[in-house]
């Protein structure tokens, strides 16, 4: 037991830090809330705020007031503290714990606390009862002094819940303050609030889906589409929100089991009065016991109807999930297709853009032997209006005209014939070097065997699993109908019939496979010698 305790321990970043020496602790306190009821009913007990410094002391007044009036029997001191979405509790780990100890609470509930469980849980040890109820709202933690008929509670609230809720909890609270003789006030309260949560938050769910329906046009609430395409912007939100509902319908089934477990541990507890019912305030106990038991089957079918519409709604989101998918999928289909033209578009585009180079091409070779002429004519060596036409240094446009002509002409073949070569060779992947045999099949012969005639053999395949592979080792010497070759004996079915090959990749000693049975040795090219 005293192991589990030691255990039970929430991370020091869990908290919100201690201030820095020097540090306005306006900065850093977080007001809680505390709230004390007295089974009088009095309304001397009202909410107070209070930071963290004041918190100990406030708490000991409000005890101190709720206890003082002999009328008072049971009383019920109730802490309210934030949580961030993270749920790291917005108060210093120092106070929690003070805190949590002064109120006598199960220390194991600390490890519950850390993971953020769900569901109810309780422990009963000596006077002091302990209960644990986890929900997606808020945990709260509570314990029952069976002797001072106190109650001392917790309740870590998220900071995404509106106030509403919380405000709807301490309503119900304050409504049935006077049942506090038994430690199942909490529970009980838990449990309405957390029905009405679900009916609200079920039919929040229940607009969602009705407004995908709308949108799709399928489903109960679907409108006849006019032909109009949904924009992919809002099928994308549709399908954010469709996760959102099938998320959140999950979670309310997760809840209904919570609430089950709850109105199943009251309606139980009668049969086991005595203990947490001490005199004189048994009878007491007894009658708050079966105020409870009177409104939980109530309760139950609420949870049961709840659970049932639950599975409905998965239908009918599933449903969406299924049309917004198909929407979508027709949407990228849509937009391919534009894609699609618009490529065909680039494409004519650059068909013209070639017809146009080909003009270009054409208007070239009509105007190039006039350039040509001209150029010529235009020749300094050349006198045209002279007797002698052809002066003494034309022969130096031929000296620099030709080679050039020459090297143009031999690099742009070299580019289109050897430079393709080479590119071929280098791809990634190629082997340029001989060719190895893999796994005992050798390359064909580059020269036809003598003894056989017919085409050329095909390319080496792979021989059959069963039949061995190329000899490591050179095999003895065959005399074949008067051809000597190294290799291996056909099966007897298959008389005289080879497969020749390099051996070991030397063309001067052919060696032989073995063919495989019911082959006809003609799909290989081959053929007996005659």
């Amino acid at each position: 037991m005293q192991t589990l305790r030691q255990l039970a321990d929430i991370p020091d970043e869990r908290f919100r830090p201690q201030p820095q020496f020097g540090q306005p602790t306006t900065n850093w306190t977080t007001y809680v809330h505390a709230r004390a009821f007295a089974s009088t009913r009095s309304s001397d007990f009202k909410q107070l705020g209070a930071n963290e410094v004041e918190l100990g002391e406030k708490l000991a007044g409000l005890e101190e007031r709720a206890s003082s009036n002999r009328d008072v029997t049971a009383s019920l001191t109730l802490v309210s503290i934030g949580r961030d979405r993270d749920e790291n509790i917005l108060i210093t780990k120092s106070v929690f714990m003070g805190l949590f100890r002064r109120f006598g609470i199960d220390p194991r509930f600390l490890q519950l606390v850390k993971t953020n469980r769900y569901g109810l849980h309780y422990d009963w040890e000596g006077l002091r009862v302990s209960y644990y109820i986890g929900t997606a709202l808020y945990i709260l933690m509570w314990s029952f002094d069976r002797v001072t008929r106190k109650t001392r509670a917790i309740l870590l609230s998220r900071d995404f819940i509106n106030a509403e809720e919380l405000g709807s909890l301490r309503r119900l609270l304050q409504l049935e303050a006077d049942r506090m003789h038994s430690p199942f006030l909490l529970a009980w309260v838990s449990l309405v609030h957390l029905s009405n949560w679900m009916d609200s938050s079920t039919y929040y769910l229940l607009t969602t889906i009705r407004q995908l329906e709308e949108l799709t046009g399928y489903g109960p609430y679907g409108k006849k589409k006019d032909g109009s395409e949904i924009p992919i912007d809002r099928l994308t939100q549709a399908s954010k929100n469709i996760g959102y509902v099938q998320v959140n319908l999950a979670n309310q089934l997760r809840h209904i089991t919570i609430g089950t477990a709850i109105s199943s541990h009251i309606a139980t507890r009668a049969a086991k009065l005595m203990d947490y019912a001490v005199e004189p305030y048994v009878l007491r106990c007894q009658e708050e016991l079966e105020e409870f038991n009177s409104t939980i089957p109530s309760l139950q079918r609420s949870l049961n109807d709840s659970s049932e519409y639950v599975y409905y709604l998965q239908e009918r989101v599933r449903s969406q999930n299924t049309v917004v998918y198909a929407l979508m999928t027709h949407a990228d289909a849509r937009i391919n297709i534009s894609l699609a033209t618009a490529s065909k578009e680039l494409a004519e585009a650059a068909k013209k853009d070639s017809s146009s180079m080909k003009s270009i091409a054409i208007m070239t070779m009509l105007f190039l032997p006039g350039t040509y002429f001209a150029a010529l004519w235009a020749v300094p060596s050349l006198k045209w209006g002279q007797p002698n036409v052809i002066q003494p240094d034309f022969w130096l446009y031929w000296v620099f005209t030709v080679p050039s002509t020459l090297l143009i002409f031999t690099v742009w073949f070299g580019l289109h014939k050897w430079g393709f070569r080479w590119r071929q060779l280098t791809r990634p992947g190629k082997n340029n070097n001989k060719y190895e045999a893999l796994d005992g099949v050798s390359p064909p012969l580059t020269a036809p065997l003598e003894g056989y005639y017919g085409p050329p053999p095909p390319p080496a395949t792979k021989p059959p699993a069963k039949y061995n592979a190329a000899p490591t080792s050179a095999p003895p010497m065959m005399n074949l109908g008067g051809l000597e070759m190294h290799g291996y004996s056909a099966p007897p079915e298959l008389g005289d019939l080879f497969y020749p090959q390099t051996y070991n990749g030397d063309t001067s000693a052919p060696a032989a496979f073995i063919v495989p049975p019911n082959t006809d040795v003609r799909d290989y090219g081959l053929h007996p010698n005659p």
